[in-house]
């Protein structure tokens, strides 16, 4: 069987280069782009009209046809060799070959913020989020949130969620002082009244100036980032950092044998030199 030629598109050849094999492309935009690319690289420049692809392929004798067939050789001499009166396409300059090829392919759409970060500076944010960004490192190289979280910093926290945090941070056994836990809303009177602040969520994660932020779970990812299809183990990049999906705490607090998984996979997707 012939080997098939795969024509990379110049955004993904320098991390194929450097060893990059296998990509996950959810919706299907990487595969579309290098569709295009191989259709670029293998289209004809020229193609001939189909009246010349016809005089210019040799006679073949039907099945119903019993005349004899004489090749260039045993022609008999009465019989002239017949010519095509129509000649081949002239092919254009090879300028005009390149104009013919489509635009390079568009580089993919980093996702867009449908909230943007508010423009008052923290000493004028509400009182309660005052104090939890009083709780933060600046910068933090990773930035850990969840719906609940409002709610373990002020008073309600949970046991539980408490227990499996601790044992997955320390399990990584990242640098000390390199984790911030920044909440994406604020809690009420009661447990579990949390409204969010998606605005004052995204103007702490600029000064934070992760090189990852973790979110867990889709409420908490949607509420600032309300159009976002990210699934578990998987990233993105956003505002200028890795954006790292995981499973919802509270089903790490029921599931406690899915935080194994957690914890290879934040491995590996973490980087820090200590």
């Amino acid at each position: 069987m012939a080997t098939s030629t795969v024509v990379l598109s110049e955004q993904i050849r320098p991390w194929h280069n450097a060893g990059l094999r296998f990509l996950f492309d959810e919706d299907g935009s990487l595969a579309q782009a290098m569709a295009e690319a191989q259709t670029a690289q293998s289209v004809p420049v020229a193609q001939e009209s189909p009246s010349s692809t016809v005089a210019s392929m040799p006679h073949q004798a039907s099945h119903t046809d019993h005349a004899p067939q004489y090749s260039q050789q045993n022609r008999p001499a009465s019989q002239p060799q017949q010519r095509s009166s129509q000649t081949p396409q002239a092919r254009p300059p090879r300028g005009q070959q390149q104009e013919q090829r489509p635009n390079a392919v568009p580089p993919r759409a980093m996702p867009s913020l449908v909230i943007h970060p508010t423009n008052k500076p923290p000493e004028e944010w509400p009182q309660q989020w005052q104090g939890y960004w009083n709780k933060v490192q600046i910068p933090s190289p990773v930035v850990w949130t969840y719906w609940s979280l409002g709610d373990d910093l002020s008073g309600h926290a949970d046991p539980k969620r408490r227990d499996v945090l601790k044992r997955l941070i320390s399990s990584l056994n990242l640098p000390r002082g390199t984790s911030s836990f920044w909440p994406v809303a604020s809690s009420g009177d009661t447990p579990d009244s949390l409204t969010a602040a998606p605005e004052i969520y995204l103007a702490g994660l600029r000064r934070l100036r992760p090189r990852y932020s973790v979110v867990f779970g889709s409420k908490a990812l949607k509420s600032f980032m309300p159009d976002s299809k990210l699934r578990p183990y998987l990233f993105t990049q956003f505002l200028g950092h890795r954006l790292i999906a995981l499973p919802d705490v509270d089903y790490l607090v029921k599931s406690p044998n899915m935080l194994a998984p957690v914890i290879a996979y934040l491995r590996t997707a973490i980087r820090l030199s200590r």
